[in-house]
């Protein structure tokens, strides 16, 4: 196809038109070149004279996600030009293929008589690129959440050895020496982290594949408590953080080793927060019952959550100042809240932050 016969430049006026196209450079491509990457500044819109166009999204592994392609006659870049916003794709040629590049100042030359039209299409354009973006942003999340649930499905059939070796072990010690409490104590100890890292893990797969199943059985918010202290001790010890646990007698129809995990994950974020910002500080927890609900507050005078993280802080993938987090702890917490159909909102501050959960008793 001509540059005079592509039906962009065949809708301009007869009295413009010749004007226009000397101001396009005509570019030919081999396959696999680049137009231009995604986030790039927009800097001209593109012709397609011969040949297909495809745009690409980078997947996590730094390889292009196929999104969309487009063949002669059709015209792309238009979004970036109209809003002035960095590309959302990128564009590169499948085979050979020719465009016409059309420079930012000549696109903002063939609209310059049509404002209220312009104005129109900004519009349409903002939400249409609104709308794709979300899109995308399901699409990449989606992608790494099945990254997520392949690693750890992985991790867990290679860990199942090493795992029972271990407890092998710690049985076979403590068999030995049955009449020393303190090496008995030790491989209780021992026997709960494995079931506790096979239980994260589990948590993380199931988060993964979109089921956050729990088994409802009773639970007794002070034996939870007792629990989540023998586990984390070795943790505490010469700690500048003071933890105080009050259940006051409540209890509730739930999963233990779920509701086990939600503490780990808000406590242990309270306690580094305040490790990093060196304060000698308090956490907080406290349980108390009406008829229908036990409430559960989780409260620290750290220097509370980041005001950047807040909107979206039980989403997947949200984190910071963490070099080790996944971003999925909190997201894992709201879901076992739900699972549980309680709620869970948090209020912070300079001063600290407080978790409150709310959890039927009856399940």
């Amino acid at each position: 196809m001509k540059l005079e016969d592509h039906p962009f430049i065949c809708s301009i006026a007869d009295a413009r038109r010749a004007t226009i196209a000397s101001e396009v450079e005509i570019i030919t491509l081999s396959d696999g070149e680049i137009i231009f990457p995604e986030n790039s500044a927009p800097d001209a819109l593109f012709l397609i004279l011969s040949g297909n166009v495809a745009f690409t999204k980078q997947k996590l592994d730094g390889s292009l996600q196929n999104v969309s392609q487009s063949g002669e006659g059709s015209f792309f870049g238009e979004v970036g030009v109209f809003t002035g916003e960095h590309r959302a794709l990128g564009a590169v040629a499948l085979g050979t293929c020719t465009i016409g590049r059309v420079p930012e100042p000549t696109v903002k030359k063939i609209i310059e008589d049509a404002e209220p039209v312009r104005r129109i299409l900004e519009s349409v354009i903002h939400h249409l690129k609104s709308t794709t973006d979300h899109y995308m942003d399901e699409v990449m999340r989606t992608e790494k959440l099945t990254l997520v649930g392949t690693m750890v499905s992985s991790l867990l059939h290679d860990f199942k050895n090493p795992f029972a070796i271990i407890s092998l072990g710690s049985n076979i010690i403590g068999q030995r020496y049955k009449d020393d409490p303190k090496t008995a104590k030790i491989c209780q100890n021992i026997e709960s982290q494995i079931r506790r890292m096979v239980n994260m893990a589990n948590d993380l797969a199931a988060f993964a594949r979109g089921d956050s199943q729990i088994e409802i059985a009773y639970v007794s918010i002070d034996t939870l408590f007792e629990h989540f202290r023998e586990l984390n001790t070795p943790f505490f010890k010469d700690q500048t953080v003071e933890l105080l646990m009050q259940g006051n007698g409540t209890s509730l129809q739930g999963d233990a080793s779920k509701l086990l995990r939600v503490l780990q994950n808000l406590i242990s974020n309270s306690i580094e927060a305040l490790h990093s910002a060196d304060i000698d500080g308090q956490v907080t927890v406290t349980a108390e019952q009406d008829e229908d609900t036990v409430t559960i507050t989780i409260t620290d005078n750290g220097p509370g959550i980041p005001s950047s993280i807040r909107d979206n802080f039980f989403e997947p993938f949200v984190t910071q100042g963490k070099s080790d987090g996944t971003g999925l702890g909190t997201a894992i917490v709201q879901s076992i809240i739900n699972a549980h159909r309680g709620k869970i909102e948090f209020e912070t501050s300079a001063q600290g932050t407080t978790f409150t959960i709310r959890l039927p008793r009856n399940g």
